[in-house]
């Protein structure tokens, strides 16, 4: 009994330094994507380009629908097969508008039986509308879409700004985690889509 009360005592004595240290050791920032436009003109999707070592290891995508205001944001996440989703954090701001935000609600891909659930909340942040999720569960190690669709917009906002931060990690002797930061910005015309 004793030495499991020593051994005990010194796991956590060691505990403390060794997870001050792979925290400090795994913990890479970007926030410098490649951002990409669909080659379809018909499309408006545009996505980040995230690479570590010169290796792509994130990709976040949004295509939004007009008609002719944003009626539906298409979200995606995809990583590479050693990565996995831990959190997700958007923030949908309406530009040129009254500063109110847009308000959203969510779509999938949460409807299976898998467990445990993901973690999410959806709230107004000044002119944001945000999406936050953490505990992706057993989707933290796919592509994951989610469907946004947009139940109110401010009619006089011209352009879409959507900011992204994605955690990942690669896990290990010492997990590796990835933060990745970046922003799509989209600008659609009412006169223009209705034109068509």
């Amino acid at each position: 009994m004793r030495r499991r009360a020593l051994l005990a005592s010194a796991l956590t004595a060691v505990s403390p330094v060794a997870a001050g240290c792979s925290a400090i050791e795994s913990r890479t920032e970007h926030t410098n994507p490649t951002v990409h436009t669909s080659d379809d003109p018909r499309d408006d999707e545009k996505y980040l380009e995230f690479q570590h070592d010169g290796t792509e290891i994130a990709t976040v995508g949004v295509d939004p629908t007009f008609s002719p205001l944003p009626d539906n944001l298409h979200t995606w996440i995809s990583h590479t097969a050693d990565t996995e989703l831990q959190s997700l954090t958007q923030r949908f701001v309406a530009l040129d508008g009254d500063g109110t935000p847009p308000q959203i609600s969510l779509q999938g891909p949460f409807m299976g039986d898998d467990k445990p659930h993901p973690s999410v909340s959806l709230f107004r942040d000044g002119r944001a509308a945000v999406i936050d999720i953490h505990r992706f569960g057993e989707l933290a190690n796919e592509t994951v879409f989610l469907q946004l669709p947009v139940t109110r917009w401010p009619e006089s906002a011209r352009r879409l700004v959507v900011e992204s931060t994605v955690e990942l990690v690669k896990p290990g002797l010492t997990d590796q985690t990835h933060v990745l930061d970046g922003q799509l910005e989209f600008e659609f015309s009412i006169e223009s889509e209705a034109e068509e």
